[in-house]
């Protein structure tokens, strides 16, 4: 039995760990939001000032997939968040990939720390977490 509590307490520890914000990385002068090397976002619209995920109003963002390894174009990505709090899933983008760029338009509805993962024709790329702000 005791067994079985040390299990889940060494569980819930790890999935604590998956809520650190993510750092931020450069690629050609952009500071980029994601996985370096291999997927990144960036605001491109709204003001300069404000949080790079302002809460309650979408922004157009420019996504990038770094990895010149696979290839990617045509294949279909999806953009999908969770919040920490709510554990509440949300649809933010889904498109099919042109070239290493492509563009897409989301918002979160709630403050706080939002895990976004990213599929590529429904396989698991990458994860990373950002925060509303």
């Amino acid at each position: 039995m005791l067994v079985l509590v040390f299990l889940l307490l060494g569980c819930t520890k790890e999935n604590d760990g998956d809520w650190n914000l993510s750092p931020t990385f450069d690629v050609d002068n952009l500071t980029l939001h994601g996985t370096e090397g291999k997927f990144g976002i960036i605001k491109v619209n709204g003001e300069s000032n404000e949080p790079e995920f302002p809460v309650t109003q979408g922004r157009l963002y420019e996504v990038y997939f770094l990895d010149s390894s696979e290839e990617l174009n045509g294949k279909k990505y999806k953009m999908m968040a969770t919040h920490q709090e709510t554990g509440e899933t949300v649809k933010l983008h889904e498109k099919n990939i042109e070239k290493e760029q492509n563009a897409a338009k989301f918002g979160f509805d709630k403050l706080g720390l939002w895990k976004i993962d990213i599929t590529i024709d429904e396989k698991n790329y990458t994860s990373f977490v950002v925060e509303a702000k």
